[in-house]
């Protein structure tokens, strides 16, 4: 390892570990002041598809249906996104599929509309341009730490705003009779511009399971705290089909 290599990876550590100590500080003000609002529950159906275009690049399609089990409501959300990797592949010893796995650093740009299905021509239809940068650092024992900024460009019935979100995770990959699994864990934080502060936070923890070489499934809990919403906490049921080819 040369000098700048060292300083540059001593460098990523620093800002890591310092936006893991904002992100902590974050959580624990916010789950202090966390208002006794209402509770809800949903199920989160979801498809996804990630297509290679070449070494560097690749296409994510996705969608999602969000069905209330307690508030009633069912929404959905389609996205388009481009993934582009901006260092070399590290990790050449993971499978084809896991292409998030196999970089060190890359960033997404995407597209998505939201809205909901009982009523598809309410005003509240919403248009999202995302962008996004994911970091990822090795740890003992295997695990890695996955770190993820984000930026959300919203347009609600012609209502613009903005949102960032910062995200911290842990995941380790494991074979358990040859079938390759990844636990994980998530911490995120969301700023809205409409209120000016740090107003949501979501936790989530889950595990993709292999199921052949191009299909995996993914059952996740998440729970979601919100300072400036009706529903103060959300506790969402997900799972994910993921196809790679």
């Amino acid at each position: 390892m040369t000098p700048d290599t060292g300083k540059r990876d001593e460098g990523l550590h620093g800002a890591l570990a310092a936006g893991l100590l904002l992100v902590v500080g974050l959580l624990l003000a916010a789950a202090g002041s966390a208002p006794a609002g209402e509770s809800g529950a949903e199920f989160a159906p979801e498809i996804d598809a990630f297509v290679r275009l070449e070494d560097r690049t690749r296409l994510f399609l996705a969608a999602r249906l969000k069905q209330g089990l307690t508030q009633g409501g069912n929404d959905g959300e389609v996205g388009v996104h481009v993934d582009v990797t901006l260092t070399p592949v590290l990790r050449r010893r993971l499978r084809y599929a896991d292409w998030e796995r196999d970089r060190y650093l890359w960033m997404r740009i995407g597209y998505q509309l939201i809205g909901s299905l009982d009523e598809p021509d309410s005003s509240t239809l919403e248009h999202r341009g995302i962008f996004e940068m994911t970091a990822r650092v090795p740890l003992p024992l295997d695990l890695w730490l996955v770190n993820r900024g984000r930026a959300d460009l919203r347009d609600v019935g012609g209502d613009v705003s903005a949102r960032g979100r910062y995200r911290l995770g842990v995941e380790r990959e494991v074979q358990v009779a040859g079938v390759a699994l990844v636990p994980y864990a998530k911490a995120e934080v969301f700023y809205d511009s409409r209120f000016g502060t740090w107003n949501r936070q979501l936790y989530e923890a889950g595990v993709e399971i292999e199921i052949t070489r191009h299909w995996r499934i993914e059952p996740y809990y998440a729970r979601q705290e919100d300072q400036s919403s009706s529903l103060a906490h959300l506790d969402r049921v997900g799972l994910i089909l993921k196809y790679y080819r």
